[in-house]
């Protein structure tokens, strides 16, 4: 997701008019696949990933963050292998693991439908993603946008919503009619009293990796 995160502060701060260098940015790639960023003046600080995808958010099919202790755990009492850990944390965990279902538009659905799995699965991906969020917001001190990307990230106004809830003294405000809206293109989701601008930025990873592969032949 790396190409992601680049891509998409970059067209932020074309977005806002504003250098990339003068900007402290929280990207939040939400597709099947999961990552943090913290960018200050258009470098990384941190990342939710990690040696492999595996770490940080909880994905559609992966944990996410866990305790290491789980691994000796599950060979030990579960008498499971290394590779089957491996894919069970990997094919069968996260929102899938807990809830059934990866499609967010469906898990929506089960959860108007009163299925507790679903409504778990849910709470479990919004608190570890706000876990990031507060993080990263102490990380840099000061945050002058906050973007979401890829599938959920661009498309699921309740996720963005829950998100950000209650973060108002933090200096995040969604206008909940932004962010309900039905447009797909780069746009400001947040109140124009909040001090924090939040964005929804459509990614294009190909087009970055593009753009990267013709400056390497230029040069």
């Amino acid at each position: 997701h790396g190409t992601s995160h680049q891509y998409v502060s970059e067209q932020a701060a074309a977005f806002l008019g504003e250098p990339l260098e003068s900007l402290n940015q929280i990207v939040l790639h939400l597709g099947n696949g999961a990552s943090a960023s913290a960018i200050a003046g258009g470098r990384p600080v941190d990342t939710s990933m990690g040696l492999t995808p595996m770490e940080g958010l909880v994905m559609g099919t992966r944990s996410g963050d866990i305790d290491p202790g789980i691994l000796t755990y599950l060979a030990r009492t579960a008498g499971m292998s290394v590779d089957d850990i491996e894919t069970m944390l990997n094919k069968r965990s996260g929102v899938r693991g807990l809830g059934g279902e990866i499609d967010f538009r469906v898990l929506h659905q089960n959860i108007e439908s009163g299925d507790t799995a679903a409504q778990l699965a849910y709470d479990v991906y919004i608190h570890r993603l706000r876990k990031y969020i507060g993080a990263y917001l102490a990380l840099l001190g000061n945050t002058d946008v906050i973007t979401f990307t890829a599938g959920v990230g661009e498309n699921d106004a309740a996720v963005r919503r829950d998100a950000l809830s209650g973060m108002a003294a933090l200096g995040i405000e969604l206008d909940e009619h932004l962010n309900d809206g039905s447009e797909r293109n780069t746009r400001q989701i947040s109140a124009a009293s909040s001090p924090t601008t939040v964005l929804v930025v459509p990614t294009d990873e190909e087009l970055a990796i593009a753009r990267a592969c013709m400056d390497v032949i230029e040069d």
